[in-house]
């Protein structure tokens, strides 16, 4: 991602030095990635079947017969609406932003991007040492808040170093709740429970982004361009806080296993005998 970000500058650099018309610049990398989509799909293509895990688990079943349903729906419900936050704030209206407001140029902005996303890679590595200390629900939550609040300030700076500055904080605390929400989610629900709970997140998750630009592009236009940054940031925090409130005490294995098990607030009701990564 890194990478693609970077030659987010190729039309810069066609037009520059070779050049090419602004338009053909531009044709050249929309057709890099469709390559690079087909190179993708050959890949895919050919995986072995032997990859496959031959038990119960892979078989599809109803979510809404399970009986961690309520845990299933409570998460996927929340991704949904944190994912659109982050929609409000999509990477090609950033792109736009800090072009209309701080004069950056196309290919500084490619650099920009390319950067951001080196820290982010760096930071789930952090989050997976950090999860170990504090737990993973906590370290979904509190790396985010920081995230959203750096994303708030960015239209509120007059100087394009600390906008640009604010952005990376951003990036590298926005996505260290990737593997530690990936890991949680699997481990408070049955081996046959997982497929739809990753089903059920990956459905949220994209249909929240989808929304968002839409809605980014009539805020921006009715309001200003500091609404869907204000709005987007608020939106992830109070999910994170709601996260937070009903899934503190809803402990993965690894959790529980370090001290008792607590009962579970607002979720779902569990006995005293019972742990609480499991479903009632």
């Amino acid at each position: 991602m890194a990478l693609g970000a970077l030659a987010a500058g190729i039309p810069d650099l066609l037009q520059g030095v070779f050049d090419v018309e602004e338009i053909r610049s531009y044709q050249v990398l929309f057709l890099a990635y469709s390559v690079v989509n087909l190179l993708a799909a050959g890949f895919y293509a050919s995986i072995s079947s032997e990859v496959e895990i031959k038990d119960v688990a892979t078989r599809w079943v109803n979510p809404f017969k399970l009986k961690s349903r309520r845990k299933i729906f409570t998460l996927a419900g929340l991704f949904s609406v944190d994912s659109f936050g982050t929609g409000l704030v999509a990477q090609s209206l950033v792109a736009y932003f800090f072009f209309t407001k701080f004069g950056i140029e196309p290919g500084s902005l490619g650099l920009m991007f390319f950067g951001s996303a080196v820290l982010t890679a760096v930071s789930m590595g952090v989050a997976v040492r950090l999860a170990r200390r504090i737990g993973l629900v906590n370290t979904m939550v509190f790396t985010h808040i920081p995230s959203s609040m750096a994303m708030i300030a960015i239209p509120f700076v007059p100087f394009a170093w600390l906008a640009v500055s604010l952005w990376l904080i951003r990036s590298f605390f926005r996505q260290m709740d990737v593997p530690t929400s990936q890991s949680y989610t699997m481990s408070i629900v049955g081996p046959e429970e997982r497929s739809a709970m990753a089903s059920a997140g990956s459905v949220a998750r994209s249909s929240g982004t989808a929304m968002g630009p839409s809605v980014a592009s009539i805020l921006w236009t009715t309001g200003s361009s500091t609404v869907p940054f204000v709005a987007g940031g608020v939106i992830k925090i109070i999910c994170d806080l709601v996260l937070w409130r009903l899934f503190i005490t809803v402990k993965p294995p690894e959790e529980s296993a370090e001290a008792p098990p607590k009962p579970s607030q607002g979720v779902e009701p569990t006995s005293s005998s019972s742990s609480t990564n499991r479903p009632d």
